[in-house]
């Protein structure tokens, strides 16, 4: 009798796997006591940072105590920059100095920005004054300039010097790993490269002129994704040349280059973004208030609409004040719920957004629309009641900017998952539902309630 064959998970599988399973375990504490998170470890760094990237901070806690600290920055290089910051605001005294004794120049270069001043200073007082120059003048370019990803082991050579004089240079310097060769006459201007690999397959007398290539360098102040977009690639060359000011001060991989090019166009597919810095699961606090910033300029505008509508307050008599701050609740509600929107749908397009972990999304979303529901709704109502010397209208904007942020917030979040279950574009067809929504909902209550108590 044969057994039967079952074809093996695929990795999507195996991440939506993983994280219903984590999911499971720590919405039911009384089974941690029986079942370990440490299963995780037996999985690769890939599904660990997918993993991360779609869970709330109270879970990335939990999980950053299983994973490894060898594994802590291959995991960390594969998170999407703010996750990073999260995770490593998150971890203990002990897990970050496990962490820094594991430190290299390239952690150094990738997250600058977010560790301590104290740690960058103290890892460049441990190198030589060589590596500490070339790190240095790394660090002095942006995170998204290509001069922050240059390698300075490159050799420059005259055109005219033989291939033996070449590789002779190259086995002095047997501490340096060399990545490639690159030309430059008397005045130091750029005249082609070679692999290290040519090198050693052409005749010792050979010119160096006679295998270059014409490949056109990199400026070191370009940004990184804007480079990548314009590479002309040559096949066999791993690396391309860095020029500033006419000169050829090192290399860029063309690896580098391409893997921003791939995550330039993941979020080109969610390109309707709130913030560039939030990802999926940012702490409420953090998302709170940088959706905060652009919904108070909203705010402004909103009010702008209005009083053009007030211009033609006489003919309306009556609801002339229900009309005029309509476009506030329509408006308030819409950016709400594009915010919402826009995060989940980098969360789909990134394959982050599952059904096991709809949920924590929308609890996630909940609490950000009361807080800035509550909040923005009580400035608004106490605006609407000094502009219009009444006190129930204020209220009553009130509880219609908190209902609709609310409506704005689960629509946000649910209607681009159903769309996807359906198998409809949720980029093409959400803003279109979303804004039906929360038109209705903001409309229905806003005026129900001023019917209710203004008009009766």
């Amino acid at each position: 009798m044969t057994m039967p064959e079952y074809e093996p998970l695929t990795e999507e599988e195996v991440r939506d796997d993983l994280l219903s399973r984590v999911i499971d375990i720590v919405s039911h504490p009384e089974q941690q006591e029986t079942v370990s998170l440490s299963f995780i470890s037996e999985y690769s760094d890939a599904d660990l940072a997918h993993l991360l990237e779609s869970v709330t901070d109270q879970y990335r806690s939990l999980l950053c105590r299983k994973i490894p600290v060898d594994r802590g920055w291959p995991i960390l290089h594969l998170l999407h920059y703010e996750t990073a910051r999260h995770v490593l605001d998150l971890l203990s005294t002990e897990q970050m100095q496990g962490l820094l004794k594991r430190i290299s120049e390239l952690d150094i270069l990738t997250f600058a920005e977010i560790l301590p001043n104290e740690v960058v200073e103290d890892y460049l007082d441990q190198q030589a004054s060589l590596t500490t120059e070339q790190i240095q003048q790394a660090l002095s370019y942006q995170d998204e300039e290509v001069g922050r990803y240059l390698n300075s082991d490159i050799l420059r050579s005259r055109p005219t010097a033989p291939i033996s004089r070449v590789l002779e240079r190259l086995s002095k310097h047997k501490s340096k790993e060399f990545v490639a060769v690159y030309a430059v006459d008397a005045k130091g201007e750029y005249q082609g490269a070679c692999t290290i690999e040519q090198l050693r397959h052409v005749e010792p007398s050979t010119p160096l002129s006679e295998i270059i290539t014409d490949i056109e360098p990199v400026l070191d102040e370009q940004d990184i994704t804007k480079a990548a977009q314009h590479l002309n690639p040559v096949a066999g060359f791993a690396w391309y040349p860095v020029q500033k000011e006419g000169k050829i001060i090192g290399a860029i991989a063309a690896s580098t280059l391409m893997l921003r090019l791939k995550e330039r166009s993941l979020e080109v597919l969610a390109s309707d973004t709130a913030q560039d810095e939030e990802d999926l699961f940012t702490p409420v606090s953090v998302a709170a208030k940088m959706r905060a910033i652009w919904l108070t300029t909203n705010l402004l505008t909103a009010f702008l609409a209005s009083w053009v509508i007030g211009l033609f307050g006489e003919a309306l008599q009556q609801v002339v004040a229900l009309a005029i701050l309509m476009p506030v609740v329509a408006s308030m509600g819409g950016i709400a719920g594009s915010q919402t929107l826009a995060v989940a749908l980098r969360g789909i397009a990134l394959n982050h957004l599952k059904r096991s972990n709809l949920k924590l999304l929308l609890d996630k979303e909940l609490k950000i629309a009361a807080f800035n529901g509550v909040l923005l709704g009580a400035l608004i109502g106490l605006v609407v009641s000094y502009w219009f010397n009444s006190v129930p209208l204020g209220g009553i904007i009130f509880v219609a900017i908190v209902f609709n942020s609310l409506a704005a917030a689960s629509s946000g979040t649910v209607i681009p998952f159903v769309l996807k279950q359906m198998k409809i574009d949720p980029a093409v067809a959400g803003s279109v539902i979303l804004t039906t929504v929360t038109d209705v909902v903001g409309f229905f209550i806003f005026l129900g309630l001023g019917s209710l108590l203004l008009l009766s």
